[in-house]
């Protein structure tokens, strides 16, 4: 493909659509289960500069200790924000994987930079269960999505360090590396040891190759640990729904699911990566049709770098046998890694016009049918729920409100109606001072 001003319309013509997508829908987005605790938050308090601190404080010692739970009530705050900030942070996740597939920065001067983008978009929201809920559900959004984000960022580095030509890296890259390595730490436990493993094995690598173990390389990684360890060791996790974690240790959680079901576990992530088969297919097709990519010495660097991403998704999925909740949610992370692996493995495969046409078409058809059914789904269920919530929080303290029932249903594309659940109607009304919250009849 070309570059100059042609790149610049293929750019346009991927990240517009996407983003006004997502800037609608966030806009549209109902308050929903985890959401009315930030919304009642949100109305008895004030963001202030202390405010980060104190709840980063109150989560590690009460209740959720991941940093994503700071942005996602960050995100709640009245105003503007979630339809500005939350799609510019999810297109920074999109970007920061299109950067680990091709192991640089992607340029905004190469169309098939922009094509690039669309495989890992495409791949990504395929092969991802719950994707309107990751995308637009803010307690997901802040916990899964901008947490990945932040590993993410924290794997760059290591991951660019084995790309051609690269150098050995700055010295500020170190106490860089620390502070983000903690964040990232911070941000999810079943993600953690997969990042650990991938770093490890750069440090390998890297004192494989003669180059040693860099500093840069081992404060990230000790950031992460650190990190790791300390939302590990946090007193919230023994609190959090209702002290779940305390009622049984790993080995009992393993054994009381049964092996049919942690078999089920374990292989889950196999059969959301299968949304991913048009792409496996067109980079067979291409290898039968095509050339090689140039350059054996890289190529095997690469290789091993693909794997090393779809076996770090699969870790990811292994940690969650420890987990006391569990849910579609959790393999988000896994399903990312294997997309980036995905599409790292079927670029350089796409050496003539044909081949990139084909993988456009299939990439494009995707991103637009997910566009239109989340476009469509929420603009949906926008009105029925910001109707909620003007009754529900518009209400006199004591009151017994009837609220209408969102027009879609849990799955794909949305969280799903959380009154459905007669606990959830008690609770939000506990929260919000009412004395009842009723739903409307319907089918």
């Amino acid at each position: 493909m070309t570059g100059g001003r042609a790149a610049a319309w293929v750019w346009l013509a991927v990240l517009a659509p996407l983003w006004l997508v997502m800037v609608a829908c966030t806009r549209w987005e109902p308050i929903a289960y985890d959401g009315w605790n930030s919304i009642v938050w949100h109305r008895w308090n004030r963001v202030e500069w202390g405010t980060a601190w104190d709840l980063i404080d109150y989560g590690w010692t009460y209740s959720n200790p991941r940093l994503g739970q700071l942005v996602t009530i960050l995100l709640y705050t009245p105003g503007p924000y979630h339809p500005i900030i939350t799609p510019l942070l999810e297109l920074a996740l999109f970007w920061l994987m299109t950067a680990l597939a091709l192991a640089r920065w992607p340029s905004l001067r190469r169309a098939d930079d922009a094509l690039a983008f669309a495989v890992v978009v495409a791949i990504t929201v395929a092969c991802t269960p719950q994707l309107g809920s990751m995308l637009f559900y803010r307690p997901y959004t802040g916990n899964y999505l901008v947490g990945l984000a932040v590993s993410l960022a924290w794997l760059v580095p290591y991951r660019f360090r084995f790309a051609p030509g690269r150098g050995p890296g700055r010295w500020w890259w170190s106490p860089a590396l620390l502070v983000l390595g903690f964040a990232a730490g911070m941000c999810n436990e079943h993600t953690g040891p997969a990042f650990l493993a991938l770093g490890g094995l750069a440090v390998a690598r890297s004192v494989r190759r003669g180059d040693g173990a860099r500093p840069w390389m081992l404060a990230g990684l000790a950031g992460l640990l650190a990190g790791y360890v300390l939302l590990l060791v946090a007193p919230g996790n023994d609190l959090r729904y209702d002290g779940l974690a305390r009622q049984a240790g790993i080995l009992e959680r393993i054994g009381d699911r049964g092996a049919l079901e942690d078999l089920w576990l374990v292989t889950r992530l196999a059969v959301y990566a299968a949304w991913a088969l048009p792409w496996l297919l067109l980079g067979v097709a291409a290898r039968r049709i095509a050339p090689a990519p140039p350059g054996e010495a890289a190529g095997r660097e690469q290789r091993l770098a693909w794997i090393a991403l779809a076996a770090a998704g699969e870790l990811a999925a292994l940690a969650l046998l420890a987990s006391p909740k569990l849910g579609p949610r959790l393999y988000f992370a896994s399903v990312a890694l294997v997309a980036i692996a995905i599409a790292g493995w079927l670029l350089p495969r796409l050496t003539t016009a044909r081949l990139k046409l084909a993988c456009a078409l299939v990439s494009g058809a995707v991103l637009a049918y997910v566009e239109v059914i989340c476009a469509v789904t929420y603009a949906r269920v926008g009105p029925v729920g910001a109707e909620r919530a003007a009754r529900i929080l518009g209400s006199p303290p004591g009151a017994q409100v009837t609220v209408p029932r969102l027009p879609a249903a849990r799955g794909k594309w949305f969280i799903g109606d959380d009154f459905l659940e007669e606990s959830q109607r008690r609770s939000t009304a506990t929260r919000c001072g009412l004395g009842r919250i009723d739903l409307a009849p319907g089918p």
